[in-house]
């Protein structure tokens, strides 16, 4: 199992799938190997979010919108992991993990939609959309990026922002509990089935 102490995500096997079909070896992958991930890989996609907003060039496709499409990959890969074990074959560590991960996540992404010189990249990019001779993908990644971050609070006021970030949080725990709570009530649900039931069957 890999060290918890320092998480390469370069080598680390939560983000760095090196197994058969450049799929994850799950084998090298233990509960205890998901929070530390999760944590360097947060940290890693809030520095790649912060250049893009804090680049001192032009707003263009490439250096912000291509860019943030494309960060984020460490995070993904993990996630994507978690949540398939959270859904498919969880227990009260990877629960644990889930009602702490939730609300991490919330804040993570409600900060970047509500991160103010991220969007105003965005938002020139969106009000020169007509001038910039996008192809039709391009054009629309701009603006469902345009859209989403505005649904998501990013021309809020400060208050607004910071009470929309706490519902955020709140529905994702609450959503967790309930999940769980769910899961809970039906894990030992058994259908009973005599002879009479499976007459015709093959």
């Amino acid at each position: 199992m890999p060290s918890t102490k320092a998480v390469d995500l370069a080598a680390h096997p939560l983000t760095a799938w090196q197994g058969p079909l450049g799929l994850p070896d799950f084998t090298r992958i233990g509960d205890g190997d998901f929070s530390p991930t999760f944590d360097a890989a947060l940290k890693a996609h809030e520095a790649e979010i912060e250049a893009i907003a804090g680049n001192k060039d032009a707003p263009s496709i490439e250096n912000t919108l291509a860019a943030l499409e494309l960060g984020g990959e460490a995070l993904d890969r993990v996630s994507s992991i978690f949540w398939c074990r959270a859904g498919a074959h969880t227990n009260e560590t990877i629960q644990a993990l889930e009602r702490d991960i939730s609300p991490k996540m919330s804040r993570h992404f409600s900060a970047i939609s509500m991160n103010e010189r991220l969007f105003a990249r965005i938002d020139e990019l969106y009000q020169r959309r007509d001038s910039l001779k996008l192809d039709a993908e391009t054009l629309r990644v701009l603006e469902k990026t345009w859209k989403g971050f505005v649904r998501s609070g990013a021309k809020l006021d400060a208050d607004g922002k910071k009470r929309l970030a706490e519902i955020n949080e709140e529905l994702s725990s609450l959503g967790t509990t309930f999940g769980q709570n769910v899961l809970a009530d039906e894990s030992d649900w058994a259908l009973f089935l005599d002879e009479a039931d499976l007459a015709g069957l093959p």
